[in-house]
Parts: C-alpha cells; sequence; structure tokens
C-alpha cells in the first residue's frame, strides 16, 4: 500500500519551514513519496537569495520561549524579529537541529519533490532561474492535488 504526503507551505519563515521539512525528510527516509507545494510567501524557502533571510516572527506567536518575559504587545517593536530569529538559530546549533539549507538539501537527497506554485511564482515576478536547483517544474494546485491522491493512503499537513 503506497503512502504519499503532501505538505503545503504557505509561510515563509523559519517557524514554519522548519517543521514542515522535518516532517517532510522524515516520511521520506521511511520510504513514503512526499511532495511539498510551495505557495505564496512559502515559495521563499526554495528562492536561491531569499532562504538565506528567514525569519521568526514574534509577533502572534506567545508559545515562543524567550529569555525573559516580554508581553506579546512589545514583539512588534523594531529588532524584536531580528532577535527571535537569532535566538532561534542558536537554539538550533546549541540542539545540533539541521538548518533550513541543510534540510532543504536533505529533502533532495531523499527525492522529496519540491513543488514550487506557478500561479504564486506569476504573482511575484519569480522565474525558475529564481530556485534553488533540484525543484520541480512549477505547477498548480490541481497537479499537486493529483500527485497525492494518486496514492492508497494520501496525507496533506498545511503550514
Amino acid at each position: 500500500m503506497s503512502t504519499r504526503v503532501g505538505i503545503i507551505l504557505l509561510s515563509g519563515t523559519l517557524d514554519k519551514a522548519m517543521p514542515a521539512f522535518m516532517l517532510g525528510t522524515t516520511a521520506a527516509a521511511m520510504g513514503m513519496e512526499v511532495g511539498i507545494f510551495f505557495s505564496f510567501y512559502g515559495l521563499n524557502v526554495i528562492h536561491k537569495e531569499k532562504i538565506k533571510q528567514l525569519k521568526v516572527s514574534p509577533i502572534g506567536n506567545p508559545a515562543m520561549p524567550m529569555p525573559f518575559p516580554v508581553p506579546q504587545i512589545l514583539t512588534v517593536m523594531p529588532g524584536m524579529m531580528d532577535f527571535a530569529t537569532s535566538m532561534m538559530k542558536k537554539m538550533m546549533a546549541e540542539n545540533k537541529i539541521p538548518s533550513i539549507e541543510q534540510l532543504v538539501q536533505q529533502a533532495i537527497d531523499l527525492n522529496v519533490k519540491l513543488y514550487p506554485c506557478k500561479t504564486a511564482m506569476q504573482l511575484f515576478g519569480y522565474q525558475k532561474e529564481d530556485l534553488i536547483d533540484g525543484v520541480e517544474e512549477p505547477v498548480g494546485a490541481a497537479t499537486f492535488l493529483n500527485f497525492v491522491n494518486q496514492a492508497d493512503k494520501p496525507i496533506v499537513m498545511n503550514f
């Protein structure tokens, strides 16, 4: 019985991209077929330049651990996004968690299909050559959903 995992990544933030790739690479390592569909700001995760600039937003994220109590209203202050991002990257390094770039490469190595959304690419003016090597040709939502639904046991997750 085949299992396909479809992951839809709509967000271009580090804290949404990391779990999507952790689940995707784990499923692929377990022998499942995996496809990740990158739409809207999720395209930044597979963009050659923008992947280097992914941030963690503390705004509206009360579960985010801070080294000191921070009222939610203060998370909108200038510099808080950079602070949250550097804190997250430090925690990842201390705990030997791979970077997003490493996870993307691991996904490619595990034959995870990385599907850029054709409509979102048109919306943002991205070209295929703007994206990292190893992504599939840009597709529409119907093509991605057909990929997922061709399995005996489809699983779909959204980030």
